[in-house]
């Protein structure tokens, strides 16, 4: 094995050795902050996180590019045990681009790695006929490996909100400085089944994660977390999820923030949508009805 401490059922530890690291995974629906969370972790030497790794990208730590490179019947696995050994292979594959291809060799010496996954990829890892009435195979999967997960949530209608105007501007991460000049006119009833699909599949996430080691990281409280560092970079330590981060993967709080990244929309949402008055309207007699004045 190349680094990363496979452990059976019978040694599930959140220890890491000399040449080992602790696994987490980033859990969450889209535009929960996972991209912002991963510039701050990165900005810790302890830790190293990749993006969206079921999500196809030439990066060569990406699930779809490990899979090209095995034997066809590797990527196929019938049973249980053959799935298990092709999470370990991928995993000490995505400690061993870390340690040996981070850029600058920053993370040669990192004691926890990550990966971001999105609560509709899954079901996209398991055995040949696993059940789709059973919970994610992954979850128990990590489970078993004593992988910490990190749970990203976020008001479900400014979630809904971003997804709708992300893919609109087509502008996901805003690293330019982008600001929106224009107003949208939003699809209500898809915003409010997007907000249902987002409630539904977090529930379902919950109840399947019983028994993982799991820290939440809320994006409201995420941005507190950074708004800490005022004109500054660095991040002051204080309660928080950065805080409760950096306890469970044991690595020190040393958080930086170099303001790359910001808010994707970055205007009142009364500004943003032209159609705002009818949001707020038909929210009240929606099931979310208790986060209107968050609209404000």
């Amino acid at each position: 094995m190349t680094g990363f401490n496979i452990q059976t059922h019978e040694e599930v530890s959140a220890d890491t050795s000399a040449n080992g690291a602790h696994l987490f995974v980033v859990i969450g629906a889209q535009r929960t902050g996972t991209n912002i969370l991963r510039e701050i972790l990165n900005t810790n030497e302890q830790l190293a996180m990749l993006g969206e790794v079921l999500t196809p990208s030439p990066a060569p730590a990406h699930w779809d590019n490990f899979c090209r490179s095995l034997p066809l019947r590797s990527v196929l696995p019938a049973t249980f045990s053959e799935t298990e050994s092709l999470l370990d292979k991928y995993f000490e594959f995505v400690l061993y681009r870390i340690r040996n291809h981070w850029e600058g060799n920053k993370k040669n010496r990192s004691r926890a790695f990550g990966v971001d996954i999105k609560y509709n990829q899954l079901r996209d890892i398991a055995p040949a006929n696993w059940s789709s009435s059973s919970p994610a195979f992954i979850l128990g999967y990590l489970r078993s490996r004593g992988a910490t997960i990190v749970h990203t949530t976020r008001n479900v209608i400014h979630c809904a909100i971003s997804t709708f105007i992300a893919a609109r501007r087509s502008v996901w991460h805003n690293y330019d400085g982008a600001v929106i000049d224009r107003s949208y006119h939003l699809d209500i009833q898809e915003c409010l089944a997007c907000a249902r699909t987002i409630v539904n599949h977090r529930d379902a996430f919950l109840e399947a994660a019983s028994g993982c080691k799991v820290v939440n990281c809320s994006y409201e409280d995420l941005i507190e977390d950074i708004a800490r560092a005022g004109s500054r970079e660095e991040i002051p330590a204080a309660p928080g999820p950065l805080w409760d981060i950096a306890h469970a993967l044991e690595a020190p709080f040393t958080f930086r923030y170099d303001r790359r990244l910001q808010k994707a929309i970055n205007i009142p949402y009364s500004r943003l949508l032209s159609n705002y008055d009818a949001l707020v309207s038909q929210l009240k007699d929606s099931e979310f009805s208790n986060l209107v004045l968050t609209l404000e």
